[in-house]
């Protein structure tokens, strides 16, 4: 009787621990069970007008808040900024990645500033509106995409100034009768690795006699560079060359006409030349490839160069002068070089492409896309 009443025991146990396991696991699938929010996540923004200083480049800019997303168990979620200009409305938003069950994210005001010009194409010292949103995503525990449909914030918007982040190079003024002979109000070459070769462009307009001279300072009290002999001007190539006086006294340089030209003054040699440009896209992300260039065209009010143009994500591009090679630009580094790397493009679409020169040694583009 004994035995037989253990083994009873032994099988009314092992049934218990069937039965309670069951339930166990029974509560545990329910308990996990995924619901989506009912409600949008609220995001909240600690300023939505920012007039951007680079005088407070480390400084915190904004900071975005939100509460987490409630999915009915204890979900990792991956949280992300999303931003866009009203034109593309979220079609292809710039993302930048908060974290993972992260309820806040602060941009400095260098860090929102890179984003605005370079990622959204705004352009410098003016407002411009830009939208922002939070998209939430829940990880999957395998590393798979997710296959929960993503949840995102209504949008806010905000009021967006960058500025231009400028070097100062050491340079040379141009003044010129294209602009009443002002060195104080004269645009500037300049030599960017300090070795006496200063470069930049000037735009010189119709009329006029086309002169102009290089002084050390935005006055004419300081050393000023006119013609030391052997100018050459080729109206028809758009150049000009010859050798540099310090004689105060010395004539003018002049350059052949009308145009947008690139100037290098050389102090240590005594030489300086200038070249006449006109400026494209070409890339195999561009309609031409890289072989047709797609002419950008000039705005002397903005001095800068602009096309609109529709470019594919698959293929890149550069900037270049005349239709040739020699004076070109690409991007490393977070700026434009001269036959530097060729240019990525974020995604398919037509693009406002910005291209400014304006400021000698600091020469920056945007891509705005547009409908």
């Amino acid at each position: 009787m004994r035995n037989i009443s253990f083994h009873r025991l032994l099988m009314a146990a092992a049934g218990l621990l069937i039965i309670t396991g069951y339930s166990a696991c029974k509560k545990d699938e329910i308990r996990a069970v995924l619901q989506l929010p009912k409600t949008a996540p609220a995001l909240q923004s600690s300023a939505t007008t920012l007039v951007l200083d680079s005088s407070q480049a480390s400084q915190t800019a904004v900071t975005f808040s939100w509460a987490p997303v409630n999915y009915g168990y204890n979900a990792d979620v991956t949280y992300t900024l999303q931003f866009d200009v009203p034109a593309d409305s979220f079609q292809n938003p710039i993302n930048v990645t908060a974290g993972i069950n992260k309820t806040s994210f602060s941009f400095t005001v260098a860090d929102f500033n890179t984003l605005a010009i370079q990622s959204l194409g705004l352009p410098f010292g003016q407002s411009s509106t830009v939208l922002v949103r939070l998209a939430s995503n829940v990880n999957q525990f395998n590393g798979n995409p997710s296959v929960v449909p993503t949840v995102y914030s209504d949008s806010l918007v905000l009021q967006v100034t960058p500025y231009q982040v400028v070097i100062n190079y050491p340079s040379l003024w141009v003044p010129g009768d294209y602009q009443g002979w002002n060195p104080a109000a004269a645009p500037k070459v300049a030599s960017v690795k300090a070795n006496g070769i200063y470069e930049g462009y000037v735009y010189f307009p119709p009329g006029g006699t086309f002169q102009f001279k290089f002084t050390s300072a935005p006055d004419w009290s300081h050393i000023n560079y006119g013609d030391g002999g052997n100018m050459s001007l080729d109206a028809t190539a758009g150049t000009a060359s010859g050798n540099l006086s310090t004689n105060g006294g010395a004539g003018n340089l002049q350059v052949p006409g009308t145009g947008y030209y690139r100037l290098i003054a050389n102090t240590g040699n005594l030489t300086w030349s200038a070249t006449r440009t006109t400026w494209s896209v070409i890339g195999d992300a561009t309609p031409g490839g890289w072989s047709t260039d797609t002419d950008m065209t000039f705005d002397p009010t903005t001095q800068t160069w602009s096309v609109t143009v529709n470019l594919v994500s698959s293929g890149s591009f550069k900037f270049r002068a005349n239709h040739d090679w020699t004076i070109n630009f690409g991007f490393d580094n977070g700026q434009l070089t001269y036959n530097g790397s060729n240019i990525p493009v974020p995604s398919d679409g037509k693009y406002l492409i910005t291209l400014n020169l304006s400021v000698a040694g600091n020469y920056t583009f945007s891509m705005k896309k547009v409908n």
